[in-house]
């Protein structure tokens, strides 16, 4: 199944230009969080991705129903789909390959983001992972970063999360930690959603990678 996108690109792109992309959450849609990078001129390549599944009023990436198969079978089937729409969309949108690459996603957003840098670590430069969690299987699988390959990560995470509680969050972060990878962890005052105060770190943060 193919992903529907929508792209906003500098006016001059090389190599070196970073492509971000963002997943939304469970019944949502590609607007969702296209300003949550910023609304200005950007210096890098942003491509929204819908989620190709009809959920509710939006959409998902994949329905969270793990009763006919398990976690790793359904979240796994999504991210081979998506690692070849990353792919080709590159190509199609004529970017590089070897250009850096970013993730930014919000809930099962953040679910797909942090496994797919975890279990792709040579296609990721790393992740801002609002409201997510780390599945167990991920965990257990990615048991060695490619040499030369680490990316960095932006771990963003509700105090009054009812949904995945802050200490869902706290685990992401340990785990990272456990892994030498470079994470920047914190907490809002918030149940499932974002802040100002968070978008204005997660804007710090990719600034901050996209220029080193």
């Amino acid at each position: 199944m193919t992903y529907l996108y929508k792209i906003s690109k500098p006016e001059n792109i090389t190599e070196r230009t970073p492509i971000l992309f963002t997943m939304h959450g469970v019944g949502s849609n590609y607007h969702d969080l296209s300003s949550i990078p910023g609304i200005e001129e950007k210096g890098f390549v942003q491509i929204d991705v819908q989620g190709n599944r009809p959920y509710g009023s939006g959409y998902t990436y994949y329905v969270p129903d793990f009763s006919r198969q398990t976690e790793e079978e359904v979240i796994n089937g999504t991210l081979d789909q998506l690692d070849s729409f990353f792919d080709e969309t590159i190509k199609k949108e004529k970017l590089s390959p070897n250009q850096p690459r970013y993730f930014l996603g919000f809930s099962q957003g953040a679910i797909l983001s942090l496994s797919y840098s975890l279990l792709h670590p040579d296609k990721s430069n790393g992740a801002v992972i609002m409201s997510g969690r780390l599945p167990d299987y991920v965990a257990e699988s990615a048991k060695a970063v490619v040499p030369g390959a680490q990316p960095a990560f932006f771990v963003g995470h509700g105090q009054f999360d009812p949904l995945f509680p802050v200490h869902v969050g706290q685990a992401t972060e340990t785990y990272l930690e456990s892994k030498d990878l470079s994470v920047t962890y914190k907490e809002y005052p918030t149940a499932h959603g974002v802040v100002p105060d968070e978008v204005i770190d997660i804007r710090n943060w990719l600034n901050a990678q996209f220029q080193s």
